[in-house]
């Protein structure tokens, strides 16, 4: 075979989840983080998709998820060169991971079919709004009194508490794929708002 298709082949692993870390990352966050945090991102995505095989139980894949925020949160600043929030962190990786696990079924189909209930749900304005208008008392009994902040749907105002909390619920309405309330986000985008 051509040896160019052969280096093509070799590298396309790597191509895809680099291309996909870029996509998740640049229009999900990446106007508010240091310029070049891209580039960590990638790097990052790299190292934890090899890791996605070990996984087997939703404590597992919420220990790996734990790691990652903690490593992007200390190599990856705002644009204002401060740390980034729990907030700001998870949108990239479960972006990244909604596109990886879920839309491409990677790495491989029965890795992505078992872990695919365990990802998180990418936190952003329009999907917290929402879901506080559809479910009034779980953001009154369980959200609200977390809030430090007048503008709660703020992502740099998202503490790890609180993301938790928005986690637990998303896993407790729809355990099958928690990540179907990402939609929100899709359709409130292309059809106006679905309250």
């Amino acid at each position: 075979m051509d040896q160019f298709i052969e280096e093509l082949k070799k590298r396309e692993k790597q191509s895809i989840i680099e291309v996909m870390a870029f996509m998740s990352y640049n229009p999900s966050i990446g106007r508010v983080l240091k310029k070049g945090g891209v580039k960590v991102f990638q790097v990052m995505t790299i190292q934890k998709v090899n890791k996605l095989e070990d996984i087997n139980t939703m404590e597992d894949f919420d220990t790996f998820h734990k790691k990652w925020m903690s490593e992007f949160i200390n190599k990856i600043k705002t644009n204002k060169n401060i740390e980034c929030s729990y907030g700001q962190a998870q949108k990239a990786i479960n972006v990244f991971l909604k596109l990886f696990v879920d839309w491409a079924n990677l790495p491989d189909d029965n890795t992505a079919k078992k872990i695919l209930p365990f990802l998180h749900v990418p936190l952003d304005k329009i999907l917290m709004k929402n879901v506080k208008i559809k479910y009034p008392d779980f953001y009154k009994r369980e959200i609200k009194q977390l809030q430090k902040y007048n503008n709660s749907f703020s992502l740099s105002k998202v503490d790890e508490e609180t993301y938790n909390k928005w986690q637990d619920f998303f896993r407790e309405k729809y355990p099958e794929k928690p990540l179907l309330f990402d939609i929100i986000w899709a359709i409130n985008r292309l059809n106006g708002n679905i309250r």
